[in-house]
């Protein structure tokens, strides 16, 4: 099947997985005796049939936040910025970190900072950040001195640095580890050989010749990278308390009246239209660094 075949069949997969994500909590029903559960099509049905009547007339795009009724299209403009900033700002100085990093492994012996980075890599997501705002708890309790907010108070004055440094951890790590060892590999090849005996510097032949050959993996491995910070950003939002589209889902998927389909739909929409931003901006970033260092 050719290559454009199959993307383009990953759109209509990606829609159709996420509106039988959101319909689930309609789909399983407790029986009447509360011992088990029951598949309620009937229901899941409706819903999804009152979400594509709902495109029209403008309902599906309202939804309640307590007692109050929102537009969508009002509300998800800054929920998505948060969520942008968060994971594009992570993604990139992590590949940038993970990148430098992972060429100075490839070359080093510096074992305890491997082990280092395998430690800090096992380590869950929600216990690395709770360590890091215990720390700052800490260090602020100990001279006085806040060096980052621990958690957003309101919208209006977000933490920032602090879910920044717990976004980009994830894919720096994973960086480095392949990165280090695509580059390791790399020099092996007859043409490093070639370049060194051509009189080149070590890390002329780094940049230009071996960098060049690595980066097509960490291309390849984008949709991955992107899938594990696209699971992270619901547990950095959730323990910040950072106002972004996963905490939209977070506090107004069940409201007074109960599920909310036509919401939780959008919200999924609206996460996959970030990562296809994000996505590109990597794929971008990459392509960027190809230019520079292709002769």
């Amino acid at each position: 099947m050719a290559r454009v075949v199959k993307s383009a069949m990953t759109v209509p997969l990606a829609f159709v997985f996420i509106f039988f994500m959101a319909v689930l909590p309609h789909l399983l029903q407790l029986n009447e005796s509360g011992s088990s559960l029951r598949l309620d099509w009937s229901q899941s049905f409706t819903a999804v049939k009152d979400y594509f009547i709902g495109i029209g007339t403008g309902e599906s795009f309202r939804f309640l936040a307590g007692r109050s009724e929102l537009v969508f299209w009002e509300q998800i403009g800054g929920y998505f910025k948060v969520s942008l900033l968060n994971i594009a700002g992570g993604a990139l100085i992590g590949t940038t970190i993970g990148i430098l990093i992972g060429i100075y492994f490839a070359l080093s012996g510096a074992d305890w900072l491997k082990r280092t980075v395998e430690f800090i890599g096992v380590v869950p997501d929600f216990i690395m950040i709770l360590l890091l705002q215990f720390l700052i708890v800490f260090v602020a309790s100990e001279t006085g001195v806040v060096l980052f907010q621990v958690a957003s108070v309101t919208a209006d004055d977000p933490a920032i640095i602090l879910p920044l440094i717990s976004s980009l951890i994830i894919p720096a790590n994973y960086m480095i580890r392949n990165v280090a060892l695509q580059m390791k590999l790399t020099l092996t090849e007859d043409y490093i050989s070639f370049a060194k005996s051509r009189g080149l510097g070590k890390w002329y032949i780094v940049f230009y010749h071996a960098l060049p050959n690595v980066l097509p993996f960490i291309k390849a491995d984008l949709h991955k990278l992107l899938g594990i910070l696209m699971g992270n950003i619901f547990i950095v939002e959730y323990l910040y308390n950072m106002h972004g589209v996963t905490m939209l889902l977070f506090a107004d998927a069940f409201a007074n009246e109960g599920y909310q389909y036509a919401l939780v739909v959008n919200g999924l929409l609206t996460l996959l239209v970030l990562y296809a931003v994000v996505f590109a901006l990597l794929k971008t970033y990459l392509w960027g660094w190809e230019k520079v260092l292709v002769r």
